[in-house]
């Protein structure tokens, strides 16, 4: 029983651990990217439980003219104001797949992967840091 009980507990501490490093690789990445603050972001469900204890983005539950960036893989129908909005996927199909998605940040065979699409950054204006340069 001790045994079931402390590989539990080393799980939980797992997925607690991976998801802070979630949030605070996206709170180095956006506002890196992005000047405004706090960052106003529409997201869906899935990155709900991950950035709602942030400080660097204001989640807004409608999507409007405010919002900065959409966050997450599935947006379903958008209003006409935030077709045109740059997206960060967080899944690879979804960055390939949405033609305003600049970036995206996502698991593959348990590592995590960054990726930019430069002709998306450019679309929007968008400047990485020298720092990201390298996942262009």
């Amino acid at each position: 029983m001790k045994k079931i009980f402390l590989i539990f507990l080393f799980i939980v501490s797992f997925l607690n651990a991976k998801s802070n490093y979630e949030l605070k690789l996206y709170e180095t990445i956006i506002p890196a990217i992005f000047s405004d603050y706090p960052i106003n972001v529409y997201i869906d469900d899935d990155m709900y439980l991950l950035l709602k204890d942030s400080t660097v983005f204001n989640i807004v539950q409608n999507c409007d003219s405010s919002v900065t960036l959409l966050i997450g893989k599935n947006f379903g129908t958008l209003s006409l104001e935030c077709r045109n909005k740059p997206v960060f996927s967080t899944n690879y199909r979804s960055f390939k797949k949405n033609q305003n998605s600049f970036g995206a940040f996502y698991w593959r065979k348990g590592r995590p992967q960054i990726k930019f699409n430069t002709d998306v950054l450019r679309k929007y204006d968008l400047v990485l840091p020298d720092s990201l340069k390298r996942y262009e």
